[in-house]
């Protein structure tokens, strides 16, 4: 590839759409890579609103709906929703072998399927010709958004047109993650791409340069890459992702993560607003990811999840449908008319406990939550189920949108290292064998003369890599819009074994590899490693950890909280290293001034606990205590209970009442009369 200097985003600049002089940084008349480092960063919404022709390919439906419902006022958008594009199966256990293939593959399409579908394909093709006139008229720039599997759809029926477009290939690396999934729906995208000019294949994770320098789309592109830290330097937020070894089973984990959400155990931080003042933020919402529809049905039962506390977000196809039906049934009744497979919410709209996702929304799909925690399992002894720390690490951080949710950049990572170990040179000689089985293959094709005789060669190298999975070869069949079945060496599902083997053999290998890969994608190895280094291991008083924070520059300060405890981050955030200073690093201080500050900004607590209390009433003090602690949980208030409190608002009279139960005396109080103030 042909690497070109950084490209510096100027100061001030957040979304790429504010940014109007991009466009003479990209090339006009080549195919390039464009890694724009960092989610969220609206380099799709730019092609998407800008005044050229653009079509944005999604790897994923669940994007284009979601930047589709977005832009529902755009007369010159078109989504592109076909409902023969193949189903892409990206929650299957590839451990798991599809009999079903056979079926499909021995089913041949009736008379009456074939000219249906030829009906469809005419419908398509004047849709996107009348949505580019319509465009044309209006003066507008014609825009669509349609999957890897429709592209052709819209290159058939543009013709000579297509070039007058922009094609953006979005979430490009997922070319290489996918294949091992539906390589054939890749390679048919790739093939209809060649000789394209006007073509951005677009990532924040692009795929490392020794895979891209594999295969000929790629090897000669330009690669373009925007510097978001030079010009402003501390613009970006490092993510931190807290590992967690995972020594009892997933569902296990995922059991007591949900028992904690709904014994209202929620974690709480303390963000700043921007008036200045502070907001106390209690987690109750938690996103899982796994990679496993079983895993998913796993946990409805055993955790006991109900249709209303839970969303899932997985692909939806019928066997999905009545494995997750199935699985709610277990728990409660579902009525036939419910969707137990859901849809993302949007910004705004009201979102369950619980959302269970599988890699259909590691990519594009946009949470708009304001307290989730982001949960993510990952299983290296089962290579599919795998997440690459590099790849899916940063998209997943990269799904929750909001700012004012003070988990936006944090996950936990739960993983099981690798128990399988395999050197390198083994995995070299099995890849050598492949790559021979599969030459050797090829070379059988074209030494087949009888036209039948390929055609039954093909249709059973194509039966073969669906049932193994590319076990033993990497040949696979194509049929290019519709061609005759034509036998390939498919490159992609090579360069996606090799990357699996890299997770599971190095990322994977122990705690330490797991960390390292981490800290590759995360927090950068410099002063704050070394800060937490002397905070956990070196420091074992609170206050002398309070002490060595405060002694820190600001930016190290920042990152180290992404990665202590929320005492220590709540602190920080309300009263700032000067706060804690005077409070002579003292946690009862603190704790104390933390207090008033954030009690000064409360809600009016005088007037919820005089309608909690009635005058006349005689409690015992444990009852007081009690009550007042469930009031102050339901409206977010930190302050510890004390019985004592209640004289603050009352006038109080200390009392003993015999306990009925016990026939003991206890401690009490009578209330008099409303305290004014």
């Amino acid at each position: 590839m042909q690497k070109l200097p950084p490209i510096p985003v100027p100061k001030g600049i957040r979304y790429i759409s504010d940014w109007k002089e991009i466009v003479n940084y990209l090339p006009t008349d080549e195919p390039y890579i464009m890694n724009k480092t960092i989610t969220g960063c609206g380099f799709t919404e730019y092609w998407i609103t800008n005044d050229q022709d653009a079509i944005i390919c999604s790897p994923r439906k669940v994007l284009l709906e979601n930047k589709d419902k977005q832009h529902q006022d755009m007369s010159n958008l078109l989504y592109l929703k076909d409902e023969y594009a193949t189903f892409q199966p990206y929650d299957r256990d590839l451990t798991k072998v599809d009999k079903s293939i056979l079926k499909k593959e021995d089913k041949k399409p009736t008379k009456e399927d074939i000219e249906k579908a030829k009906a469809y394909a005419e419908e398509m093709r004047l849709k996107i010709l009348q949505h580019r006139t319509k465009c044309a008229l209006k003066h507008l720039p014609c825009k669509y958004l349609v999957t890897y599997d429709s592209f052709r759809r819209i290159k058939e029926a543009l013709g000579e047109n297509i070039n007058r477009f922009n094609i953006i290939v979005d979430e490009f690396q997922s070319l290489f993650c996918d294949a091992r999934f539906k390589s054939d729906t890749e390679n048919n995208f790739l093939y209809n791409l060649q000789g394209l000019k006007k073509v951005c294949y677009l990532s924040a994770t692009p795929m490392m340069d020794k895979y891209l320098n594999l295969l000929d789309e790629f090897k000669d592109l330009k690669y373009l890459e925007l510097d978001w830290e030079t010009e402003d330097p501390g613009r970006i937020i490092t993510p931190f992702i807290q590992p967690w070894p995972c020594y009892r089973g997933i569902v296990e984990e995922v059991r007591r993560i949900i028992q904690e959400y709904k014994s209202g155990q929620f974690e709480k931080l303390t963000r700043q607003l921007e008036d200045g003042t502070f907001e106390e933020v209690y987690s109750k919402e938690a996103v899982i990811y796994v990679n496993s529809v079983r895993n998913i049905c796993d946990i409805i039962k055993k955790c006991g999840l109900t249709l209303r506390e839970t969303n899932v977000l997985c692909a939806g196809d019928p066997d999905n449908q009545k494995k997750v039906r199935a699985a709610f049934n277990k728990v409660e009744e579902v009525k036939p008319c419910d969707q137990v497979i859901g849809t993302v919410p949007g910004r705004g709209e009201p979102h369950k406990m619980f959302t269970l996702c599988t890699r259909t929304v590691y990519l594009g799909a946009d949470f708009y939550s304001t307290n989730a925690r982001s949960f993510i399992f990952s299983d290296a002894n089962v290579d599919c189920l795998s997440v690459d720390i590099t790849l899916d690490l940063p998209q997943i951080l990269g799904r929750q949108r909001l700012d004012e949710n003070p988990w936006k950049n944090r996950a936990e990572l739960y993983y099981k290292t690798n128990t399988k170990e395999i050197t390198q040179e083994e995995f070299k000689n099995t890849l050598e064998s492949k790559i021979k089985s599969t030459e050797d293959l090829l070379q059988g094709y074209k030494e087949i003369i009888s036209l039948s005789s390929k055609h039954e060669f093909a249709k059973q190298a194509r039966i073969a890599a669906k049932l193994t999975n590319y076990k033993d070869n990497y040949l696979a069949v194509d049929e290019h819009a519709g061609s005759d079945l034509i036998p390939i060496f498919n490159r992609l599902m090579m360069i996606s074994e090799m990357r699996a083997f890299e997770i599971q053999q190095y990322d994977y290998k122990d705690r330490v590899s797991v960390f390292n890969a981490i800290t590759r994608e995360g927090v950068k190895i410099d002063d704050v490693n070394t800060a937490l280094n002397e905070f956990y291991n070196n420091l074992s008083r609170v206050s002398d950890r309070y002490k060595y924070l405060c002694s820190l520059d600001i930016d190290t300060i920042k990152q180290c909280l992404l990665q202590l405890p929320e005492s220590f981050v709540n602190y920080f955030t309300v009263l700032g290293p000067e706060r804690i200073k005077a409070c002579g690093y003292n946690v009862t201080d603190m704790k104390k001034e933390y207090e008033k500050i954030i009690g000064n900004q409360m809600i009016d607590i005088g007037s919820k606990i005089r309608e909690e209390f009635k005058v006349g009433e005689v409690i015992p003090k444990s009852k007081v205590k009690e009550r007042l602690k469930v009031l102050y949980n339901s409206i977010g208030y930190s302050k510890t209970p004390r019985a004592v409190d209640l004289g603050d608002y009352f006038i109080i009279k200390n009392c003993m009442i015999t306990n009925k139960e016990t026939g003991k005396r206890d401690a009490s109080y009578e209330i008099l009369a409303i305290k004014h103030t």
